[in-house]
C-alpha cells in the first residue's frame, strides 16, 4: 500500500471513530436537522453557537461579493461525511460564519452540536485532535488547489478542470467504454461560480467546445467524460 492510500485509510478510521464518539453523545447534545435542495444550512455572516457535521448529502461553500447573489464564488464541494464549517476561537461560544453553505443534492442530513461541548470533546481525545487537524489541513489544500486552478487557466482551462475535479468527487467509470459519468446534476451557473465566470452565455460556449473536441458529451442531464486526459491536461 502507496503513502497516499496509508494516509487515505488513516483519515477514514479517524473519521469513523470521530463519528462514533459524536452518536455516543447525550441525546439532547446531537440534534440531527434535514435541508431540502438549494436552501442554506448557514449563511455568510450569521451568528452561530453550533457546529455542523453532514452525514448524508452534498453541499457547496461559497462567498458572496458585495452585489450579493450576481457575485457569488462557489469555493468547494462536500460529498463524504465530516465537519462542515469549524473556524474561528475554539473558546468563542458564538461565531461569524465565513461563508454560504448550500444544500446541492435532494437533501442534506446534518448534526447540530454545541461548539462549547463540542470543543471540550476535541480537546480531551487525542485521536478527535487528529482528526480536526486534517480537517483543516484539507481545507487549506483545497483553496490552494482552487487558486491555482483559476489562476493558471484562461476560462477554458477552468472549466475543463473543474470537470476533472467533479470525476474525482463523484465519477462512475463504465469498465467497457472508460467513460466517465460524473453522477452529480451540475448546472452551468454553478459551473461559472466554481470557475469565477459570471456569465452563463460563456459557461454554455466552453462546454459546447470540449463537446465539441470530444472531451465531454452531456447525457441524460448528467456530464459524460469521454477523454479524462484532455481534461486533466488543465490541472498541471
Amino acid at each position: 500500500m502507496n503513502m497516499t492510500n496509508m494516509t487515505k485509510v488513516n483519515e477514514d478510521k479517524l473519521y469513523n471513530y470521530f463519528l462514533n464518539v459524536m452518536n455516543q453523545m447525550p441525546i439532547d447534545d446531537q440534534i440531527k436537522i434535514e435541508i431540502l435542495k438549494n436552501n442554506y444550512l448557514t449563511r455568510e455572516h450569521d451568528l452561530e453557537s453550533s457546529v455542523y457535521i453532514l452525514l448524508e448529502g452534498v453541499i457547496i461553500t461559497s462567498l458572496v461579493g458585495i452585489d450579493g447573489e450576481r457575485e457569488r464564488f462557489n469555493l468547494m464541494y462536500m460529498n463524504k461525511p465530516g465537519i462542515v464549517s469549524l473556524v474561528r476561537s475554539e473558546n468563542e461560544a458564538i461565531v461569524e460564519q465565513p461563508y454560504d453553505i448550500k444544500v446541492d443534492s435532494e437533501r442534506a442530513i446534518f448534526y447540530k452540536i454545541n461548539r462549547v461541548k463540542f470543543w471540550q470533546l476535541i480537546n480531551n481525545d487525542v485521536l478527535l485532535s487528529q482528526y480536526v487537524k486534517i480537517y483543516y489541513r484539507n481545507r487549506i489544500d483545497a483553496n490552494i488547489k482552487q487558486i491555482e486552478r483559476i489562476l493558471g487557466n484562461r476560462k477554458t482551462g477552468q472549466v475543463a478542470a473543474f470537470l476533472y475535479d467533479c470525476t474525482k468527487l463523484f465519477g462512475e467509470r463504465d469498465d467497457v467504454t472508460g467513460e466517465i459519468v460524473i453522477n452529480h446534476r451540475i448546472t452551468h451557473n454553478t459551473i461559472g461560480e466554481f470557475c469565477g465566470i459570471s456569465s452563463r452565455s460563456s459557461v454554455t460556449r466552453i462546454i459546447n467546445e470540449l463537446v465539441k473536441n470530444g472531451a465531454i458529451e452531456q447525457r441524460d442531464g448528467l456530464f459524460v467524460v469521454k477523454d479524462v486526459e484532455y481534461l486533466k491536461q488543465y490541472t498541471n
